[in-house]
């Protein structure tokens, strides 16, 4: 290395990485990128993450250094104080973060960031620099300040599937004879079908679209070809396909409620039999292509050859039978490509001293596969090993747009990459709002059944595991607050209903309070899990005890709790220590650059809020004002630098002092 001091600083973000398998494939050269870094870097196997294990709050811990009870993020939704227990709404509004980020510092000192799909972080309030997104997951995917999490929507719509055969939510398409075609060339057998196609979860509301697609055959007597128009002539054809194969870019114009609005999509043919009896076309997009950047100008700039600006997709759709596993990863490949084009194109045009990114797929992997790809829970033992490379291409996809993205570094660049938690599969499901229904500080209405409170209407259509998943991390829906003295809300908190507080309250503050917090933590910890004999409740603190896992405000809960990892879904309820088959809840840190030890795997705990001021003493950016973690001496060559530094300046000022006593020479 140059220098002791970093230039500049990248930190990139993987989401829900299980961090032990992604170190292991580094390691073994399985991800390059990756591998290069830990060869010149350090690496921490303990690097714990706060409570909950989601992504708002602890991606706002790594970009502030300060921890839930600070920032305010205290959860994948927040709960404002003083609102009806059961309003929460996504946590991705910058406005209430209440702690200042790496970027806002270096803007007081006049230094430029460029953010790239940073969760929590709209609408920009950056200062000097760019971003784009932070509105929700990934480019386009729009979550700001919906009620409901599950419930995302795009910046114009998320992805469809056209087939002959039902599915949920696709367009069903039937053929008869082809006719009317003009400058479209096709033979004698070919057929057609008109479909209209009804986009699914638009932020705006968007007009459907009618699409006329020719099945022809051209290599042979078995149909193989596939037309896509919107209009049946030669200026109106989207793509010409053949099984397998995607379109390139298409650019068109949809009409919303906002008007007409420009978007890109992709289409690829899953499914041509050769009788056309069976047809799947898979479509991402329409994805927007304004709303998403700051300053709006640099929407223009950005061209990726290869990828998409996409909102929330493919998993969904193959949880519904839309996709094969390859589709899905190829579908997230055009994902990260645009990440990695767009992140380059940034740093190669915009002046920057911080580059701060989140790639987000892996997250999406683990809630759709874990119960296929640990052995511990995978029901066909004979497929485990499929879907663990499914998921190594995954890891492989994250690893090529990190090494894409590091071209744009040089020897005085700090790297860092982190995650905000892990990931274990899913196990049994645990309601909290039942146990304080048994202890008697929670009461419902009755004549509702929990099939009716599932949240919206298409909701209705996913996996009965999901379902339940969605009415538990719910579950407000039905509460009689007259009687109800506590209920849990969002993914770990309890509230008490206390009168002054909350709008509905019965509970007198002070030793009513106090007496019905001991109740609640009480019947967590005494509570044992009927169908498999186990306690689920891995902790219970009454707020003021809380303080040491970071919680301490009032957008916390009055009781914070985790769940042993036998119990809940992917992540978000437990510890950051859980680890159950596979899976491990510890996050990812990896640093390396200027003043950073090479090949060093670091013994200590590193907390996410460790990230910044470590970023901070190795390029001497100012500290933001609301950071709480430390600096990490022994990811350091050299842990007194600075130290030193002060060494030769203090012995010239006591140099000076010490000859301004001496009386003159003669």
């Amino acid at each position: 290395m140059t220098s002791q001091i970093a230039d500049k600083a990248m930190v990139i973000g993987i989401d829900s990485p299980i961090a032990p398998r992604l170190y292991r494939w580094a390691q073994e050269g399985k991800l390059p990128a990756l591998k290069g870094l830990l060869e010149r870097g350090v690496y921490a196997p303990n690097c714990l993450v706060p409570l909950p294990t989601v992504t708002p709050p602890n991606w706002t811990t790594i970009a502030t250094g300060a921890w839930p009870g600070t920032h305010g993020i205290t959860d994948y939704m927040v709960h404002v104080p003083g609102q009806p227990l059961h309003e929460v709404h996504n946590g991705y509004l910058v406005d209430e973060v209440q702690a200042e980020t790496l970027w806002d510092a270096l803007a007081r000192v006049g230094k430029n960031a460029i953010v790239v799909n940073w969760p929590t972080t709209w609408p920009p309030r950056i200062k000097n620099g760019c971003q784009i997104g932070g509105f929700g997951l990934s480019p386009t995917d729009w979550q700001f300040g919906l009620p409901v999490p599950f419930v995302y929507r795009g910046l114009l719509a998320v992805d469809a599937l056209i087939a002959t055969d039902y599915y949920v939510y696709a367009t069903e398409a039937t053929f008869g004879r082809a006719h009317g075609w003009s400058g479209v060339e096709h033979g004698p057998r070919a057929l057609e079908a008109t479909v209209t196609v009804g986009w699914r979860r638009p932020r705006d509301d968007m007009a459907p679209v009618t699409w006329h697609i020719l099945v022809d055959s051209v290599r042979s007597s078995v149909y193989d070809t596939a037309v896509v128009a919107k209009s049946k002539d030669k200026t109106g054809v989207y793509a010409r396909l053949h099984v397998g194969q995607w379109s390139e870019s298409i650019y068109d114009e949809f009409q919303t409620s906002a008007g007409r609005l420009p978007g890109v999509m992709r289409l690829k043919l899953l499914e041509l039999s050769a009788d056309a009896q069976r047809f799947r076309l898979y479509v991402v997009g329409p994805c927007g292509l304004h709303g998403w950047g700051y300053p709006a100008s640099i929407e223009n700039e950005i061209v990726s050859a290869e990828g998409l600006p996409t909102a929330k997709i493919a998993w969904e759709g193959f949880a519904m039978d839309w996709l094969d596993a390859d589709t899905v990863v190829e579908a997230y490949h055009l994902q990260n490509a645009w990440l990695a084009d767009a992140s380059l194109h940034l740093l190669r045009n915009k002046p920057w001293h911080v580059f701060f990114t989140h790639l987000h797929s892996t997250d999406w992997l683990y809630h759709y596969l874990t119960l296929k790809l640990d052995p511990l829970t995978a029901e066909n033992q004979a497929e485990v090993q499929y879907w663990q490379d499914v998921e190594l291409r995954l890891y492989q996809d994250v690893d090529w747009a990190i090494g894409r993205m590091l071209e744009a570094a040089d020897e005085d660049t700090l790297i860092t990459v982190v995650s905000d938690h892990g990931a274990k599969t899913q196990t049994a499901h645990i309601d909290v709002n039942e146990i304080l229904e048994r202890a008697g500080l929670l009461a419902y209405l009755p004549g509702e059944d929990d099939e009716g409170t599932a949240g919206s209407a298409a909701d209705s259509a996913l996996p009965s595991g999901m379902r339940r998943s969605i009415r538990g991390f719910l579950g407000l829906k039905r509460i009689d607050w007259k009687k109800t003295k506590a209920v849990a809300q969002r993914n770990v908190h309890v509230y008490v209903n206390l009168k002054g507080r909350d709008p509905d309250g019965i509970v007198e503050p002070g030793c009513e309070y106090e007496g019905v917090v001991e109740q609640i933590v009480d019947a967590l910890h005494t509570y044992v899990d009927p169908a498999t004999g186990k306690r689920p409740i891995a902790l219970a603190l009454q707020r003021e005890d809380a303080r040491i896992i970071g919680h301490y405000t009032d957008r916390s809960g009055d009781v914070v709790y985790a769940v042993n990892p036998g119990f809940g879904r992917e992540h978000a309820q437990h510890l950051t220590t859980a680890r159950y088959g596979i899976g491990d809840l510890r996050g990812v840190f990896i640093m390396a650059g200027p003043g950073v030890r090479q090949g060093a795997t670091l013994a200590r705990n590193v907390w996410l809020t460790d990230v910044v001021p470590t970023v901070c003493h190795l390029t001497g950016f100012p500290v933001p004002k609301h950071c709480e973690g430390a600096v990490i001496y022994q990811a350091l060559e050299d842990p007194d630098t600075r130290t030193k530094e002060l060494k030769s300046p203090r012995r010239k000022v006591n140099r000076a002092k010490r000859t301004r006593k001496r009386p003159p020479s003669p």
